[in-house]
């Protein structure tokens, strides 16, 4: 009994894997109003129960999306600002990772724009809500790092560094979206220089 058990533990893993993928490529392809639950599932090849049966419904999928891509893509951009031992070059970490990830990240920045136009409409108060939550531990994550850099002395903040934070990654969401319209538009030590002014370089 033991073995059944576990093949159909791998198999709902797998599945799960599979259509989180899916959903991930559709969504960067047509938006989530156009990624219809029966292309995902077709994509995964898997059905659409079996899209319904592990997360209830488009937004549980949706949401789903959003949490995992906190792992990959929030939890890489620190390490490489950490990687970096002068604030022009975490500030510059910063930056790339916003204006060109890797291409493993790519289409999680693509369905993260998808998502906050979807989470805004009537209806959809659950992916809103988690989308707010995911903000917050994002904006926390990078107070910390802004506080340890204030405690190394590369900055000297003007106000509350969990202020800041939000302020730094809401600045770069938008002259990241400035870039897909105009590529290059925006140079890194622009950026840099902006943003070192903003955290009040010492």
């Amino acid at each position: 009994m033991v073995a059944p058990t576990r093949a159909r533990q791998a198999r709902s893993i797998e599945t799960r894997a599979r259509l989180l993928a899916a959903a991930r490529a559709v969504i960067a392809e047509a938006g989530i109003e156009g990624a219809a639950v029966d292309a995902i599932a077709e994509r995964a090849g898997r059905t659409s129960g079996s899209l319904y049966g592990q997360f209830g419904s488009k937004a549980g999928l949706v949401v789903a999306l959003l949490d995992e891509s906190l792992d990959v893509v929030a939890e890489r951009m620190l390490v490489d600002i950490e990687a970096a031992t002068d604030l022009d070059g975490r500030l510059a970490a910063l930056w790339r990772n916003f204006v060109a990830p890797p291409p493993t990240a790519q289409d999680w920045l693509r369905v993260e724009h998808e998502v906050w136009l979807w989470a805004t409409r009537p209806g959809n108060d659950e992916v809103r809500a988690r989308l707010a939550e995911r903000y917050r531990a994002r904006f926390a994550a990078l107070g910390e790092a802004l506080a340890g850099w204030a405690a190394e002395g590369l900055i000297d903040p003007a106000a509350p560094v969990d202020r800041l934070a939000a302020l730094v990654v809401s600045t770069l969401l938008g002259l990241e979206m400035a870039d897909r319209l105009e590529p290059g538009g925006m140079d890194e030590p622009t950026v840099v220089a902006a943003l070192a002014a903003l955290l009040g370089r010492r």
